[in-house]
C-alpha cells in the first residue's frame, strides 16, 4: 500500500497518463480526470482528437479508422502502462479496459488493480490542479 493519499496517487496519474499519451501516442488532451474507484482506477481525457483526427471524424469511414488505431494502438501499449500504473499505485494491475469515442474525443481507461483503495475524506484541501484552479473533490488535470 501506498503512504500518498488517495488524491495525491489521483494526480500523479492523472500526470502521469497525460504525459504518455503526450509523448506515445501525441495525443495531448485538454483534461485528465483520475479516481479511485474501489479496486479501479478510471482515467477519462477529454479533447484528444487533434485536428486532422477531429476532420477525419466527420464521415463513418474516418470514425472506423480512428478508433481502430486508436484501439490497437492502446492494446500495443498495455504492458508499459501496467508497470507505469504500478509504480504510481503499489498495486498490481490485474487488467486494463479501455473506450473511446471519436464522435466525442473522449477516452476511457479502466485499470482493475489487485487492491481496493477507500475514497479518503476530505482530499487535500485547497490543492490545485495544473491551470491552478483548486479542487477539492477530485484530481484534475486542464490543459
Amino acid at each position: 500500500m501506498n503512504s500518498k493519499s488517495n488524491q495525491e496517487i489521483e494526480f500523479a496519474v492523472s500526470h502521469a497518463m497525460a504525459k504518455f499519451l503526450k509523448e506515445q501516442m501525441g495525443e495531448e488532451p485538454e483534461e485528465v480526470i483520475a479516481e479511485f474507484a474501489g479496486s479501479s482506477i478510471i482515467v477519462r481525457f477529454k479533447g484528444i482528437l487533434p485536428p486532422a483526427e477531429k476532420n477525419m471524424a466527420r464521415n463513418q469511414d474516418g470514425l472506423k479508422l480512428i478508433k481502430e488505431l486508436k484501439e490497437k494502438l492502446i492494446e500495443r501499449a498495455k504492458p508499459v502502462l501496467k508497470i507505469m500504473i504500478k509504480n504510481i499505485v503499489n498495486a498490481e494491475v490485474i487488467d486494463i479496459h479501455s473506450s473511446f469515442d471519436p464522435a466525442t474525443g473522449e477516452r476511457i481507461e479502466i485499470f482493475i488493480l489487485n487492491e481496493d483503495f477507500k475514497k479518503e475524506i476530505p482530499c487535500l484541501n485547497g490543492q490545485k490542479n495544473y491551470r491552478g484552479r483548486k479542487r477539492a473533490d477530485k484530481c484534475s488535470l486542464k490543459f
